[in-house]
């Protein structure tokens, strides 16, 4: 039996909780957007996405789609579905089409939104749940409408300070308002700063530092300082027929392909390198078909990790990154083989060019994502600004402004 959520214990999630809004059943993959590079998805009010999905039991069920409106702290807004949507706040999945030639068969769902049955009214932060015919929830994922009404100015520099000074980034920015008027900003603004589409890392309820007629300023230090990691870890299945600079073999048995990657080692005492990558995200591509959506094949990646020495108790080490919106499940945490004394794991994947890294996962601490991999204020990372707008009396909250900013410019 595959885990599935029901409908009815929507009420019962705790909401602000990041793992309750990033659900996929085992049999779901490649959850994917048409916003950049498969990450999470921030977009302007009207504008559309394209949401597509695998069903790996490929049996065409019948699943329709539930939107939600959220306040700035991810917990379900008083709003009543009228007053942030025209049309329906749920609605049956149409299109569909079958894989074509591949050995692990699928159905490969797809849909816009909103869409002529579904129409978002107002910017803010969003919850898509997708059910099945049961109403069990089969995927779970975040998306923030927002409005053009203010402008960001917004740079990344070093940690001030010396003990960090070689290992953080930090994000500084202005917001320029002359259309919007805004009295009070310590209470009216509320701002989030996301590390490449990560809603692991983030930062939250920044107060002002500065403000002026129609700019405010944040050029704090610690308030807005992240670690900068490491460059992202890769590899690239698009040909089977071929070899990869990261990819030791691939072997078709027992009815998979199966790709096993070179052994990767602890990075955090080796010296920083640059070297491009996409910042966790993913491409679907293929050499072995013509369509990528249904003539991509799955393969099952085999990972490796030389870091037995490095972990301790109570700790859990992760293959981390979009691929499966940066969660933390069973099938992502590395377990020890003793045979070979690594930390191991394998997953499935569509055909295509991935980002991953290893982080440490705790249990009643954030992620580390230095420990293993380490950190370095040089490493090129993508930064989200969010603003959130609620003037005083008001019962709703907007989303006024966007920028996403890069390290390396």
């Amino acid at each position: 039996m595959h885990k599935l959520i029901p409908l009815f214990l929507l009420t019962f999630i705790f909401t602000n909780d990041i793992d309750a809004q990033n659900f996929t059943a085992s049999f779901i993959k490649t959850v994917t957007f048409n916003t950049g590079e498969n990450l999470n998805p921030i977009i302007p009010l009207g504008s559309k996405l394209l949401i597509s999905f695998d069903d790996l039991e490929a049996d065409q069920k019948n699943y329709h789609y539930f939107i939600e409106h959220f306040d700035y702290n991810w917990e379900v807004s008083n709003l009543r579905p009228t007053e942030f949507m025209n049309g329906f706040q749920s609605f049956e999945l149409t299109e569909f089409d079958n894989s074509f030639g591949t050995y692990q068969n699928y159905t490969h769902h797809t849909f816009e939104f909103p869409n002529r049955n579904s129409r978002i009214k107002i910017s803010g932060n969003y919850l898509l749940t997708i059910l099945n015919e049961e109403d069990e929830i089969c995927i779970q994922r975040r998306f923030i409408v927002y409005e053009n009404l203010v402008v960001i100015s917004a740079k990344v520099v070093r940690d001030r300070q010396l003990k960090n000074i070689d290992l953080k980034q930090v994000v500084q920015f202005s917001i320029y308002h002359p259309n919007v008027v805004i009295n009070n900003p310590a209470q009216e603004l509320k701002i989030k700063i996301i590390q490449n589409h990560d809603w692991n890392i983030v930062k939250r309820d920044i107060k002002p530092q500065y403000y002026k007629k129609n700019e405010i300023t944040y050029n704090y230090n610690s308030e807005t300082s992240f670690y900068g990691g490491n460059e992202f870890l890769n590899f690239d299945t698009k040909n089977f027929n071929g070899t990869n600079v990261n990819i030791m073999r691939t072997a078709f048995e027992d009815q998979y392909y199966n790709t096993y990657l070179y052994p990767s080692i602890v990075r955090n005492r080796m010296p920083y390198s640059y070297y491009p990558d996409i910042n966790g995200g993913y491409t679907i591509r293929t050499l072995n078909g013509n369509e990528v959506s249904t003539e991509s094949e799955y393969t099952n990646v085999h990972f490796y990790l030389d870091a037995t020495r490095d972990l301790k108790e109570n700790e859990d080490i992760y293959v981390y990154g979009s691929f499966n919106n940066y969660s933390f499940t069973e099938e992502n945490r590395l377990k020890y083989n003793k045979d070979y004394d690594y930390l191991e794991t394998s997953m499935l994947f569509k055909q295509g060019f991935y980002n991953y890294t290893y982080v440490i996962k705790q249990e009643s601490q954030p992620i580390d994502i230095g420990s293993l991999e380490g950190s370095f204020q040089e490493t090129e990372n993508e930064y989200t600004i969010l603003v959130y707008y609620h003037p005083f009396g008001s019962r709703i909250g907007r989303v006024v402004g966007m920028t996403s900013i890069n390290s390396k410019n």
